[in-house]
């Protein structure tokens, strides 16, 4: 966490990392935001298709319908590794 507050820092980009140990990760992310009255939501996804979202439900994807401020998702992908 201390990483990413360091590349706010860099960037010049006021903001605050926090971390939420709710019991549901979407309406802990969402409370903390409202707590800090945060202008945006910044999160990962880490790109599960379409039938494995809907089982095993997606924190991203909570965040996005349910919040109240804007959302950006940032997706990760793996690099593939050269052969």
């Amino acid at each position: 966490m201390e990483e990413f507050g360091e590349y706010l820092k860099q960037a010049n980009i006021p903001g605050v990392v926090k971390s939420t140990h709710a019991t549901k990760p979407g309406e802990g992310i969402l409370n903390v935001a409202k707590e800090v009255n945060a202008d945006l939501i910044v999160t990962g996804s880490r790109g599960l298709g379409k039938l494995r979202r809907t089982i095993l439900g997606s924190v991203s994807d909570y965040v996005v319908h349910h919040s109240e401020v804007p959302v950006l998702v940032c997706r990760y992908k793996e690099k593939k590794q050269q052969e």
